[in-house]
């Protein structure tokens, strides 16, 4: 278990919870709202202890469950109105092509659909907002995006851009390029947006015009520089680890088919649903790819990600529980 766990813990004590409410938001919340609060953080630390010793067959599968309990617990934390009886049993998400994938064996077009539950009340409680660490080893930036009012579908395809720490391994699985690039500068100069990112590629996918109007892309040896006419911020992920180890950078991807945004810790909750589901319903899938049996180029990849959610997903709830940062009193997304 990582550190964070050390700071975790004080969750898991409803005298602590009560003082960190009434600290935090300038209200009280009741015993039986606190225990439902520290009942959940106990859950994901118990879920996520059992992780490290269990089988592979069934990892992925615990850790899922431990991203769930903390994901609620972070829900009752940040939503006034949210008990354990009015937030939606149900995780909110649904393969909905698994009968193709299994004939074809491409995970990578594995497509997932929302609904009502943990999800989309993960988004809402947390803003669609993304924190950042730009250049830095602490929080220093923040990304706001629109809650879409329909529902959402994406790929795991998609989702694999989001984890710029993971590029090596997405590259070797998917047997292609990576559309993410570490972001440079962002500023706005009147009514446009000049972002400059680092290295050359496909930037017309992560800024699709009908998104980023009047774009304008020009590359030179190192940055390449695209200047746009929106307010609407760059899809951005975390890199967490640079050069330097601890200093991280916000990485662009492009917009989730085309046009929608999700926040990291949504995008973390949605990748784990994935890898939880089939290791749960399609446990035959799963046992191909972990014993070599077949469809196995995706291993690499899947064991990296629950690495590295393991250590991750734990650190932005905290990360979401320290907000709001001073930064955020500008208002603003750069």
């Amino acid at each position: 278990m990582n550190d964070i766990w050390h700071f975790l813990r004080e969750f898991e004590s409803k005298d602590l919870v009560k003082q960190y409410i009434k600290t935090k938001f300038g209200y009280e919340i009741n015993t039986s709202k606190a225990t439902e609060i520290t009942s959940a953080f106990k859950q994901g630390r118990s879920y996520f202890e059992s992780v490290v010793s269990a089988d592979v067959s069934v990892k992925p599968l615990l850790q899922y469950y431990g991203i769930v309990a903390l994901s609620r617990g972070l829900i009752l934390i940040l939503n006034r109105d949210s008990r354990e009886n009015n937030i939606f049993p149900s995780h909110g998400l649904k393969i909905n092509n698994w009968t193709d994938i299994s004939c074809t064996g491409k995970f990578e077009n594995i497509i997932v659909k929302s609904s009502s539950g943990t999800f989309k009340e993960l988004l809402k409680a947390t803003n669609n907002k993304s924190y950042f660490r730009a250049k830095s080893s602490g929080i220093n930036w923040h990304a706001e995006y629109v809650i879409f009012t329909g529902e959402y579908e994406f790929s795991l395809k998609e989702l694999s851009y989001s984890y710029p720490d993971l590029k090596k391994s997405v590259k070797a699985w998917l047997g292609e390029s990576v559309p993410s690039y570490e972001l440079d500068k962002l500023k706005h100069a009147g009514d446009k947006t000049i972002v400059e990112a680092i290295g050359k590629g496909n930037f017309e996918e992560i800024f699709p015009e009908h998104i980023y109007k009047n774009r304008k892309i020009e590359e030179t040896d190192r940055i390449t520089k695209i200047t746009f006419e929106s307010n609407v911020p760059p899809h951005l992920s975390q890199k967490w680890s640079s050069t330097f180890q601890v200093i991280g950078d916000p990485y662009l991807i492009p917009p989730f088919n085309g046009f929608f945004f999700l926040n990291d810790i949504s995008k973390m909750f949605a990748t784990s649903f994935i890898f939880g589901t089939i290791s749960r319903y399609y446990p035959t899938a799963w046992n191909n790819i972990t014993s070599g049996i077949k469809d196995d180029r995706i291993l690499p990849f899947s064991i990296n990600l629950m690495d590295f959610l393991q250590e991750k997903y734990p650190q932005i709830i905290m990360d979401f529980i320290n907000s709001p940062y001073v930064f955020e009193s500008n208002n603003t997304n750069n």
